[in-house]
């Protein structure tokens, strides 16, 4: 948790791909939740 935190803290936008077989996974949930956390706007692909 804390190095993806530290990471979107450094970051100018988070783009968050997600597997369209397999969908979200609880990973890409916590990265989503991180980002919007740090008032990042990610773009979901």
């Amino acid at each position: 948790g804390g190095e993806v935190e530290r990471v979107l803290r450094m970051a100018d936008g988070a783009l968050i791909l997600v597997d369209a077989f397999k969908g979200p996974r609880p990973q890409t949930r916590f990265v989503l939740t991180k980002a919007l956390e740090v008032g990042l706007t990610p773009l979901i692909v």
